[in-house]
């Protein structure tokens, strides 16, 4: 597969992180047409990258000044395909990502759930130290009998909330 387009953004590993990396994904795709994924692409971007944040970054929304000595960088970076768009993160930690099964009463631990539920593949390597996680998204609508797992509802519900973050 060959890069049609692409572009990339490097962020401080804080809360801050997420929203910047939804606003990137945002002014990104509607260039590139692919507008009919944007909803999807931000969510699976704000997966990632809120993993990424876990995994490396300082997770307060006010941290300590000395705190912000250590700081880790991630880098989101979008590849627009001839028929997907692939988003990437890259964080510094070597830990492999893995699904957790979150029973109904858990605040968290869907997120790869919800990446596998959305992309039409999802993986990760390791790379210059750290590791990049990926999902590649299919620019075409997708039938909602491939998607099985996570209903309609509850991944318009998980849109809504963080669209009002």
């Amino acid at each position: 597969m060959i890069a049609r387009v692409e572009d990339q953004l490097q962020l401080a590993a804080t809360a801050t992180a997420v929203s910047c990396a939804r606003v990137f994904v945002r002014a990104t795709l509607p260039r590139w047409g692919a507008s009919r994924i944007l909803d999807d692409a931000v969510l699976v971007t704000s997966e990632l990258v809120t993993n990424a944040v876990r995994a490396t970054g300082i997770t307060e929304p006010n941290p300590v000044w000395s705190r912000l000595a250590s700081l880790s960088l991630l880098t989101v970076r979008l590849v627009g395909l001839d028929a997907s768009v692939v988003v990437e993160v890259w964080d510094a930690s070597l830990e492999q990502p893995v699904i957790r099964h979150a029973s109904a009463d858990d605040r968290d631990g869907r997120g790869l759930r919800i990446v596998e539920r959305l992309s039409s593949r999802w993986g990760s390597y390791p790379y210059r130290g750290g590791k990049v996680v990926w999902a590649e998204l299919a620019a075409y609508p997708r039938e909602e009998a491939e998607r099985g797992g996570l209903d309609s509802q509850t991944l318009t519900r998980v849109r809504e909330g963080l669209q009002r973050l």
